[in-house]
């Protein structure tokens, strides 16, 4: 069974006596199948655009302070309180909700890596206070919005390179709004065809080719809108104005169906503004629901919820433009409104890695990364991995290996080899050993200019190293053949005295045979008898010699097989009749 749950916030609590937890801010919704409250985070009060949830983490970032509360969904209580240099107005999560980006007060975006504690600022861009961040499906760009009317473009890799030259400035400003920014979003395409919206206190709305920083659509609508969010299908978008009341504005308009042609991207429309039909705005007036301050859309894109000053929270049907029921009424201002994807699937994609703990940044000299192109001796990722590193073929003739490699055996066994582990060691000292003694600076990870500066001291490191490795080699390979040699030699002389001891047991069994024969009466008379005694002496004193020379023999063999060879060489001398 499919279940959706939201995820809501509230600024300073304006009805104490609610009947709900004490200095609860963050109140955590079932949505279907059973409308209920699952839980209640404490101690926050966020403004709008301040509130951003990742599967295993909420972050708040506090009204009118530079702080920002971090609580855990798996613990359910709050983790820690990670303060900033300045106030904050907007956060967004970014790159599998591994970077959090922080709109300050003074203009510029902080870029904090929450499994590394790594913090990274832009440059002040805004000439005030940025209000609104939004990040692209690819999480190669975010778009910021701020009370100065301006919205910037970034290249988030950019902005987290170690390279000194990579830029820290806007990549695109979109400057066509005269009043701040109230919303901004983004749309759901990852391809360079995708959109951005936003909403402005200009009573304007306008839809963004943020990739080539043009407008492709104005609408100029009846009053100053305080939300926005966009369609699922990136086919409409919904706002909400201060009174509480909620409009539809569709791409596909009576304009747009009457021609083939995609009008929301001729460039001779761009400049020609559309005013929205008021048929599509819709309101509750009899709920008493007051301003809108926060919009979200299910995941299946049918019904709208709205978070309004009054603390109640909104069900609406789209496709009727009817209000259908309150979902909740909380104690203060609905300022944040975010729906979490749906669980349930049979065959959901599980993530590659989890953040259990966040790594706060370090409040030192170093708090701001100004782009010094060197990598922090310290730096780590603080990160599990839960499933196999996806790395793609780059050889445009050598095809894909399908099989595991040995890496990712290793990560799901309890511990690695340890020959895996001093090949790594080896590596880490090749990287950083230098003849001066100092630390090599870490290489830039995000940039290919440093593997030609590097090529040849990695070169000539690995050279040695294969040719101290092909010397171990041929020495191992000497020490075989000479054990081989010996074995061998040995085998021989084995053989050899294995052959001498078989002929002379059957020449004693004729004997024997002889001997037998004669006891049995074949030969007759005295003179015979005693002829044969005689015989009989001989062939046993015979024997004995026989006997002693075996036990020299086998007593030699014992010692070696090649001085077990010579004593059965000299048996045959002393006994030529044999």
């Amino acid at each position: 069974m499919l279940t959706e749950h939201f995820v809501a916030s509230i600024a300073a609590s304006t009805r104490p006596n609610t009947g709900i937890t004490k200095d609860a801010g963050i109140f955590f919704h079932e949505y279907q199948p059973f409308a209920a409250q699952r839980h209640v985070f404490k101690k926050s009060i966020t403004a709008p655009n301040c509130l951003a949830v990742s599967s295993s983490h909420i972050f708040a970032a506090q009204d009118g302070k530079g702080v920002v509360h971090v609580y855990s969904r798996e613990k359910g209580n709050q983790e820690a309180i990670v303060p900033f240099p300045e106030r904050l107005h907007s956060i967004a999560l970014a790159a599998n909700d591994a970077v959090l980006l922080l709109g300050t007060e003074s203009g510029r975006i902080l870029a904090w890596e929450i499994c590394s504690g790594r913090l990274v600022s832009t440059s002040t861009s805004h000439l005030q206070p940025v209000t609104a961040l939004t990040v692209d499906p690819t999480s190669n760009t975010f778009l910021s919005g701020s009370i100065d009317s301006m919205i910037h473009v970034w290249s988030l890799p950019s902005v987290l390179s170690f390279s000194p030259d990579a830029s820290r400035s806007p990549v695109h400003t979109l400057s066509t709004h005269r009043a701040p920014i109230t919303g901004l979003v983004c749309g759901h395409s990852s391809t360079t065809a995708n959109i951005a919206l936003s909403i402005s206190q200009d009573k304007s709305a306008i839809v963004w080719d943020y990739h080539n920083g043009q407008a492709l659509r104005t609408y100029l609508l009846p009053d100053s809108p305080t939300v926005v969010t966009l369609d699922p299908a990136d086919r409409a978008f919904y706002i909400s104005y201060e009174d509480g009341s909620l409009q539809t504005v569709s791409f596909y308009d009576e304009l747009q169906k009457a021609t083939p042609i995609d009008i929301l991207r001729d460039g001779s429309m761009s400049h020609q503004p559309i005013q929205p039909s008021a048929k599509m705005r819709f309101n509750a007036e009899s709920q008493k629901l007051g301003g809108g301050l926060s919009l979200q859309l299910s995941w299946d894109g049918t019904t709208l919820i709205s978070g309004h000053a009054s603390g109640k929270v909104a069900s609406w049907d789209i496709a009727k433009g009817n209000y259908v029921s309150t979902l909740a009424s909380l104690p203060g201002p609905v300022t944040n409104l975010l729906f979490l994807p749906p669980s349930g699937f049979p065959s959901a994609l599980e993530p590659k890695f989890k953040i259990h703990t966040v790594t706060k940044p370090k409040q030192d000299s170093k708090l701001i990364d100004g782009g010094s192109g060197l990598v922090s001796a310290n730096y780590s990722l603080n990160v599990q991995l839960t499933s196999r590193i996806s790395v793609p073929t780059i050889s445009a003739t050598n095809e894909g290996r399908s099989g595991r490699r040995e890496f990712e055996e290793a990560l799901t066994h309890p511990s690695f080899p340890v020959s895996m582990l001093e090949e790594s060691i080896v590596e880490l000292e090749s990287w950083s050993a230098q003849p001066n003694g100092q630390v090599e600076p870490a290489a830039d990870f995000l940039s290919f200019s440093s593997l030609d500066q590097s090529a040849g001291g990695t070169d000539n490191a690995q050279s040695e190293r294969q040719q101290a490795e092909l010397r171990e080699l041929k020495k191992q390979l000497a020490s075989l053949q000479r054990v081989q040699r010996t074995t061998f030699a040995q085998l021989s002389n084995l053989r050899e005295e294995k052959e001498w001891l078989m002929t002379r047991e059957r020449k004693r069994a004729k004997r024997k045979a002889a001997q037998a024969k004669k006891k049995s009466g074949i030969v007759n008379g005295d003179s015979d008898v005693e002829m044969s005694e005689a015989a009989s002496s001989g062939s046993e004193s015979v024997e004995s010699d026989d006997l002693a020379t075996s036990d020299e023999t086998l007593s030699s063999s014992s010692s070696g097989g090649g001085k077990g060879l010579g004593n059965a060489d000299d048996d045959n001398e002393h006994h030529p009749s044999e």
